[in-house]
């Protein structure tokens, strides 16, 4: 669940028979905790000026790679079903973090996997029905809200995908999701609300990393990071 917050935006939306291939837009709010807000000295407004939070970001999606991008900006987080790392890119910066997605990191420490359930909701997005898949972990609590007759996606393509749980979410939605909710306990609440769909063809090109090289000054030991830097 580490560093949820830089992962971290009125079109009808479709039915798709295939794999969904285009761009959503969420709008982002955040939520948070008076004592840790207190504590750290942290409001919404620090954060977006510091650049950790931002209020719409677009996703784009093709055959398992994704792009996420909050609008007006140079940032980009990419993940790439080959490497199977989730990497944020800074044009401000030469060094490029990345998460190794095939780990969860309280899975990995604790030995211990979340708890997932489905439920049904009366929430609607964009006039669509939902339904929420529950993933409890003991840190927090996420809450990915779809219907699977829309924004369809095949799980297999992100089957390696266990950061967020976004594998387990698929295998039982087969759907993206119209709606996030991010509880970090004790800290924060973020919500992703999709407010925008744009199905069109998506060109490779966008996914293109820069020449990276391990950095030999940024080496994390445990958990699921990874540092690189620009060649």
């Amino acid at each position: 669940m580490k560093n949820t917050i830089l992962l971290l935006f009125l079109i009808p939306v479709l039915s798709f028979s295939q794999n969904f291939e285009g761009t959503l837009v969420y709008e982002n709010d955040i939520i948070i905790a008076k004592k840790f807000s207190k504590q750290f000295g942290m409001t919404k407004e620090k954060m977006m000026r510091s650049r950790k939070f931002f209020e719409e970001t677009l996703i784009t999606y093709k055959n398992g790679n994704y792009l996420s991008k909050p609008t007006k900006e140079k940032i980009k987080v990419v993940y790439l079903s080959e490497r199977n790392e989730i990497l944020t890119i800074d044009k401000k910066s030469d060094l490029v973090p990345a998460i190794i997605a095939e780990i969860d990191v309280e899975t990995e420490l604790k030995d211990k996997k979340p708890k997932i359930t489905v439920e049904q909701t009366d929430e609607v997005i964009l006039d669509i029905k939902c339904s929420k898949v529950i993933v409890e972990w003991e840190t927090g609590t996420y809450e990915y809200f779809f219907n699977s007759d829309y924004l369809k996606m095949d799980s297999t393509l992100y089957s390696n995908h266990k950061y967020d749980m976004w594998s387990e979410y698929l295998k039982l939605s087969n759907s993206l999701p119209l709606k996030i909710i991010k509880r970090i306990d004790g800290m924060m609440t973020i919500t992703m609300t999709l407010k925008e769909t744009k199905e069109h063809s998506v060109n490779d090109k966008i996914f293109k990393l820069p020449k990276l090289e391990l950095s030999k000054e940024f080496v994390v030991s445990k958990g699921n990071q990874v540092y690189y830097k620009r060649k």
